[in-house]
């Protein structure tokens, strides 16, 4: 027996449905890797933060330059037009100040992914 031709526009609906499962299961790893790095950016800047009182606390006029470049680096990742208030000040306020102007580009980021929300629901059959 002769195997039957479909022709060229026959799709079957299983294999479409299991390529759209595939397709969905990929952005939600892409979504929880990037809410991942959001929560990790936000632990180091609640870190950056706790050093920052440490150094007010200790009555140091400057930031030790560990945390100043560590805060400069996160604020590149973040938003590169936050470096211009670190470039040359170490002081605990404008470190301070910076800190929670990049923490609340995190949040906003955080909630604006909060926002896409999961992926559509993908229907087994396509209707029509």
């Amino acid at each position: 027996m002769a195997a039957m031709s479909l022709g060229g526009g026959y799709v079957n609906p299983y294999e479409v449905t299991a390529l759209q499962i595939a397709g969905s299961r990929a952005q939600a790893i892409f979504r929880s890797r990037h809410r991942r790095d959001l929560r990790e950016r936000l632990r180091a800047t609640d870190r950056l933060l706790d050093q920052v009182e440490r150094t007010r606390l200790q009555d140091q006029p400057r930031v030790p330059a560990a945390t100043w470049a560590a805060a400069l680096r996160l604020a590149g990742e973040v938003d590169p037009s936050l470096c211009a208030n670190l470039r040359h000040e170490r002081h605990p306020d404008r470190v301070g100040a910076a800190l929670f102007l990049i923490q609340g580009r995190l949040l906003e980021q955080a909630r604006g992914s909060a926002e896409a929300g999961l992926a559509p629901v993908i229907p087994l059959f396509p209707p029509g």
